[in-house]
């Protein structure tokens, strides 16, 4: 969605961005990339209630003796939103689901029981190793 600024009342300082056809041009890239994969319908969310307390997202692989979540998804992206009673909108992190496979591969991550009725196992995953891979 292109906002017109002119019609919001914003003006721009000439010579403001001298490379603003360049940077268009990418930004539009992007946004179209972040269009495609809200369309594909090809994700999976998943809100973590405790992060902000543990400080870590809980990643399932399986569930009632059975593989499960990272382990059996054919999502290409993973969302988490990273819950908080603070504000009313909320923060998501989109991650390509290959980068967060290689990260739990990459790295010994602690197990614990979780999900519904502690059922499900995962990997403890620090928030912020999610950010670091960009």
């Amino acid at each position: 969605m292109r906002l017109r600024l002119d019609r919001i009342g914003v003006t721009l300082t000439k010579g403001f961005n001298p490379n603003f056809d360049i940077c268009l041009e990418f930004g539009e890239k992007y946004e179209n990339e972040f269009q495609k994969i809200i369309e594909s319908k090809q994700i999976e969310v998943k809100t973590d209630r405790v992060c902000q307390r543990t400080g870590n997202v809980f990643v399932e692989f399986e569930s009632r003796g059975k593989e499960s979540g990272i382990n059996i998804t054919t999502a290409s992206y993973w969302v988490y939103c990273l819950w908080t009673d603070k504000f009313k909108e909320q923060t998501y992190i989109f991650i390509p689901t290959r980068r967060l496979k290689k990260l739990i591969k990459d790295k010994e991550y602690r197990i614990s029981n979780g999900g519904d009725n502690w059922t499900s196992k995962g990997y403890l995953v620090p928030k912020e190793d999610l950010l670091d891979l960009i």
